[in-house]
């Protein structure tokens, strides 16, 4: 191990050497018995999955397993940032990376989905990027759902709520679309600076987001294009079946989008507002 890159929910991630001198992350945590029978055999089955998901814009999963009352993955080590470094004022992406971005991390859902797996938790925190070397990798896949054993330990809804569809936050059936969902929100986060639904308590985000449409990202960005805004305003929909479900299909939009953005004069940007 050589240093600590970070502490979440389930456990620490490393930076490490393995036994052949590559360079790799390492995220370990403690395995507890709880209600729910979360055991090593479970942990292991789940983050087997990330052997399954192989795709140049998904983290590599490399090695799994336990030591003693430890579990821990092995991961590929990706130099650079996680994607919360832009969604700060004054450090936003310009929009046609922004885009570009989120392509990136749609076809990377897309991979995933027709698989069948779900990743249950897009967020920044879980997207890293190095702009050096043209870098985007979504990682978490093999760990989405054993954070769902961790809820009735932590008494808190599994996932991030911030970030979280209507239906998953209700606890009902999830799918493609609920991942989408949460691509608008990181979306909409990358051109502002702001979450859609900003609340100081979760039972205040959870009466939002089943109540209220969303604000249209052109409420904070003026300066964006108005099919930019309905593409937003389209994954953040309420309503599962006026939600796209094919993330391969939004990943076009969004390359169709960016070469527009591109081949139009540059239009000055607008400063997102504060978060209030």
């Amino acid at each position: 191990i050589v240093h600590v890159l970070g502490r979440g929910g389930l456990g620490e991630v490393y930076q490490a050497v393995g036994p052949d001198g590559r360079t790799v992350a390492l995220k370990a945590f403690r395995l507890q018995d709880d209600d729910q029978g979360l055991t090593a055999a479970a942990f292991v089955r789940e983050a087997h999955l990330g052997h399954r998901l192989n795709h140049p814009d998904i983290v590599r999963v490399l090695d799994t397993g336990t030591d003693g009352d430890h579990a821990y993955l092995v991961m590929e080590f990706v130099p650079g940032h996680d994607l919360r470094h832009h969604t700060r004022p004054g450090r936003l992406l310009p929009l046609a990376q922004a885009l570009h971005t989120a392509e990136r991390i749609a076809r990377a859902l897309a991979a995933a989905h027709a698989l069948g797996v779900l990743h249950r938790d897009i967020k920044p925190g879980n997207v890293l990027v190095d702009p050096a070397t043209d870098t985007v990798k979504v990682t978490d896949f093999g760990l989405a759902r054993l954070g769902e054993a961790f809820r009735s330990r932590t008494g808190i809804v599994a996932g991030t709520p911030g970030y979280m569809s209507p239906e998953q936050l209700a606890e009902g059936v999830i799918g493609p679309h609920s991942d989408l969902y949460a691509l608008g929100v990181l979306l909409f986060e990358l051109l502002t600076g702001r979450l859609p639904f900003e609340t100081s308590s979760l039972g205040a985000l959870l009466q939002q987001v089943a109540s209220r449409t969303a604000p249209r990202v052109t409420t904070h960005r003026p300066d964006l294009p108005a099919a930019v805004a309905d593409l937003v305003a389209d994954l953040l929909e309420r309503r599962i079946d006026r939600r796209p479900c094919d993330a391969l299909a939004v990943a076009d939009r969004l390359a169709a989008l960016r070469q527009q953005t591109q081949a139009a004069p540059a239009a000055p940007v607008g400063g997102p507002k504060s978060r209030g």
